[in-house]
């Protein structure tokens, strides 16, 4: 009887939004060397989008209830299911009014999982892979934008974080996320002209201040941006990254499949 020895089952918190995690699972994929469908690692995707309030909704005061409580228990399922490396395929939520909670919880709960932190992993990736970059473009929800996350973060390893003023990241940014009609999670029409030109704009801001490398710090925004040819700047695409730490994380305990499969 064949056993495949995978100590270390990956679990994604999808919903946040659908589309976003969905992505994360196929960035785990294409970041899995695999030559035959037993090479890939046991994933569990749990997307339950009507239980957890908006992360932005919820930092702006819209929102009583923090939906780190919603991605706790959705978290408990997942280690339940099997899964230990846990990653969230949104960025607001690692923000410290969210993070800090779901974090306080599991501990308090004596939960085992490892859960991997998207904004750290984005910026110890850009210390290793981008030496010679200095200025780091924003674009984040206006939750993220508000708690300085990323910006906090790209100080603490020498970047110098270039961002906005609040007015241009909400008729801009922002909008291009949230927008009923035209943005990203109403839909990922990429082409619509109302999007094309709020990201034409946005593009033109940080080209205009000479950034080395724009950060995609909603997990929306890459499924509209991988669809774009932009030249002359890098985009940097943490739900990528998360994923090449979910894969690390897991495989650390992954016997050999060649052993298994044929000795």
């Amino acid at each position: 009887m064949m056993t495949l020895e995978q100590k270390n089952i990956i679990g994604i918190i999808g919903g946040m939004g659908p589309q976003a995690g969905l992505d994360l699972f196929k960035n785990v994929l294409h970041n899995t060397p695999a030559t035959i469908d037993q090479n890939h690692l046991s994933t569990i995707l749990m997307s339950f989008p009507k239980e957890i309030a908006d992360r932005t909704s919820f930092l702006e005061g819209q929102v009583l209830e923090n939906p780190a409580y919603s991605i706790v228990r959705i978290i408990e399922k997942l280690e339940f299911a099997g899964a230990n490396i846990i990653g969230m395929a949104c960025n607001t939520s690692h923000c410290p009014e969210i993070l800090n909670v779901i974090e306080n919880e599991l501990k308090e709960s004596d939960s085992k999982v490892k859960l991997i932190n998207m904004p750290i992993e984005t910026c110890k990736y850009l210390k290793k892979n981008y030496k010679k970059f200095s200025k780091i473009g924003l674009m984040t929800t206006n939750g993220t934008y508000k708690t300085g996350l990323y910006k906090n973060l790209l100080e603490e390893y020498n970047f110098t974080p270039i961002i906005p003023n609040f007015h241009f990241q909400d008729t801009v940014i922002n909008k291009m996320i949230y927008d009923r009609d035209f943005g990203i999670k109403a839909s990922i029409n990429s082409d619509h002209p109302e999007l094309v030109l709020l990201i034409n704009e946005a593009i033109s801001f940080f080209k205009q201040r000479k950034v080395d490398a724009i950060v995609l710090g909603c997990t929306e925004l890459p499924l509209v941006f991988k669809k774009k040819c932009i030249k002359d700047i890098s985009f940097i695409d943490p739900a990528n990254i998360l994923a090449k730490a979910l894969v690390r994380e897991a495989k650390q305990n992954v016997g050999s499949l060649a052993n298994i499969l044929y000795t």
